[in-house]
């Protein structure tokens, strides 16, 4: 299993539009194939920044989603809009472990 951790912070006269672009790209992701989580939260501490926990089966369905057009312009889309801190970092997993 694949974990995932993305931050970025988007200009206040941006953040609305923001919110509203990743609530979109979160729920076409969900429905891609290895999607096992994919969950936008927004950082109480700093206004306008979002972090972004993903699950995915493997990496090479991280990497197909990744690749797919959508996240391209999304991405293009997020630096139009003067984010400069998107940052993505992937961690591959052992044995899952129940908790609780």
């Amino acid at each position: 299993m694949i974990l995932s951790h993305g931050r970025l912070t988007f200009p206040a006269a941006h953040h609305d539009t923001g919110r509203q672009m990743l609530q979109g790209l979160a729920a076409q992701t969900r429905t891609e194939p290895g999607c096992l989580l994919y969950l936008v939260s927004e950082n109480l501490d700093v206004p306008g920044q979002f972090v972004i926990t993903e699950q995915w089966a493997s990496m090479g369905e991280m990497q197909t989603h990744l690749a797919l057009p959508g996240v391209a312009e999304a991405v293009a889309a997020v630096q139009s809009m003067g984010v400069n801190d998107l940052s993505i970092t992937a961690w591959e997993a052992g044995t899952e472990t129940k908790i609780m």
